[in-house]
C-alpha cells in the first residue's frame, strides 16, 4: 500500500482488495462446503463469480476512509469486501430478473445450474432449479457481506454508523431496481424517472455510498462527508448512463454480454427517454413496439440503434455523461481532502466516465 502522505491509486487498491479476498473468502466458503458435500458446487461458483469483479465499490470505500485519515486502509478490508459481496448478490439476482444468459463473458449463475440440471437428467424444471439455486447463492453472498462488515477492528460506534449507511445503500439499490422494473413494465420513458433510477439503482450504490461509508468508518466530519456526496452523485449518474450506452453500443467482447439484451429487456434508460422525447411519431411507435420484446433480433436491434443515433439520443446521453463528470470534478476541487486523495478520485472519475466495459 502507498505511503501515508500519498493516497493509494485505484490499481494499488484493486491489488490489495484481491489479496484480501484471497485471504478471507476461502475460509468462509470452506465453512459452507463443510456443511454438506452437495454444497461444494455452490461455494465454487460463488468464489469464481467474486473473482471476476472490477472492485470499484471497495476501492472507493478505501479512498473515502483515506480522505479522513491519511493512513493505511487495510483496517477497512472487511467492509470493502462486504460491498463486493453485496454486488455479487445484486448481479446474480439481476441476471435472473433480466433473464440474462451471460455475465462477464461466461454463463450467468442461474444458466450454469440450468445446464447442470439438464446434464444430470434430474427431475423437475431445469430453469426453475437454476434460478432457485442462483437466488440462494446471491442470498449467501448477502449474508456473508454482513459478517465481513461487522468483523473489522474499528471502534464499535464507527462500525455501527458505517453499517447504517450500508443498510441505506442496500435499501436504495433495491428501490432503484424496483423502479427500473416498474418503468419497463409500464413503458415509462420519462427522462426524470430514468435519472431517478440511474441515481438510486447505480449512482449512489456504485459511487456515493461507498465513499460515504469509508468516511463514516474513519469518523469523518460532516464537511468531508457532504463533499464526498456532492462529488459522488454526479459521478454515479455518469457511471450509470455510460453503462447504459455500453449496453447498447459497446463491444460484447468488452462488456461480456449482448448489446441487444438491454433493449430486449425493456430498460427505460436516459438513452431511451431521450430518443422517445426527440423522435417523430413513427420512431416513437417503433421504440414502443420493440423495446422490451424478448424475441428482438439483431436486425431489429440495429434498427433501434439507428433511431437512437438519428434522434440525437446517443449524443445527448454522451453530453450528459460529460456534464456530470465536469460537475463531479468541480465538486472535487472544493473537497476538504488531501491533494493526493483528490488526484486519486479524479483518476477514478475519468475511468468511470470513459470506460469501455
Amino acid at each position: 500500500m502507498a505511503a501515508n502522505d500519498i493516497a493509494p491509486t485505484f490499481d494499488d487498491l484493486r491489488a490489495a482488495i484481491d489479496r484480501a479476498l484471497d485471504d478471507l473468502l476461502p475460509s468462509m466458503l470452506q465453512r459452507l462446503a463443510d456443511l454438506h458435500v452437495e454444497l461444494k458446487p455452490v461455494a465454487t461458483t460463488l468464489a469464481a463469480f467474486v473473482n471476476g469483479g472490477k472492485r470499484i465499490r471497495p476501492a472507493l470505500l478505501h479512498l473515502g476512509f483515506w480522505c479522513a485519515t491519511e493512513r493505511d486502509t487495510s483496517v477497512v478490508h472487511g467492509p470493502a469486501l462486504a460491498l463486493e459481496l453485496l454486488h455479487t448478490c445484486a448481479l446474480i439476482h439481476d441476471d435472473i430478473i433480466d433473464g440474462a444468459a451471460t455475465r462477464r463473458g461466461r454463463p450467468s449463475v442461474h444458466a450454469q445450474f440450468v445446464s447442470r440440471h439438464t446434464a444430470a437428467g434430474w427431475s423437475g424444471d431445469p430453469q426453475h432449479y437454476g434460478e432457485g439455486v442462483a437466488i440462494l447463492i446471491g442470498d449467501l453472498a448477502f449474508v456473508q457481506a454482513d459478517e465481513l462488515f461487522i468483523s473489522c477492528g474499528l471502534p464499535a460506534d464507527r462500525v455501527l454508523a458505517g453499517f447504517r449507511a450500508f443498510t441505506q445503500m442496500r435499501e436504495e439499490v433495491m428501490a432503484g431496481q424496483f423502479l427500473d422494473l416498474q418503468s419497463a413494465a409500464a413503458g415509462n420513458s420519462d427522462r426524470e424517472q430514468a435519472l431517478i433510477v440511474a441515481t438510486m439503482k447505480s449512482g449512489r450504490y456504485s459511487v456515493t455510498r461507498p465513499l460515504e461509508i469509508g468516511a463514516v468508518l474513519a469518523g469523518a466530519d460532516s464537511g468531508l462527508i457532504d463533499g464526498l456526496r456532492t462529488f459522488g452523485d454526479p459521478l454515479g449518474r455518469a457511471f450509470q448512463v455510460r453503462d447504459d450506452l455500453l449496453g447498447v453500443f459497446g463491444s460484447p467482447s468488452d462488456t461480456g454480454k449482448s448489446t441487444a439484451s438491454d433493449l430486449a429487456e425493456g430498460k427505460r434508460t436516459l438513452l431511451i427517454a431521450e430518443a422517445h422525447a426527440r423522435g417523430n411519431r413513427t420512431q416513437q411507435q417503433q421504440l414502443d413496439r420493440w423495446i422490451g420484446d424478448s424475441s428482438l433480433t439483431e436486425v431489429q436491434a440495429d434498427e433501434l440503434r439507428g433511431i437512437l443515433e438519428a434522434t440525437g439520443a446517443r449524443a445527448a446521453a454522451e453530453s450528459y455523461v460529460e456534464a456530470c463528470l465536469d460537475q463531479a470534478l468541480t465538486a472535487l476541487d472544493r473537497l476538504p481532502a488531501p491533494e493526493s486523495a483528490r488526484q486519486a478520485l479524479a483518476d477514478i472519475a475519468h475511468r468511470l466516465g470513459f470506460r469501455l466495459s
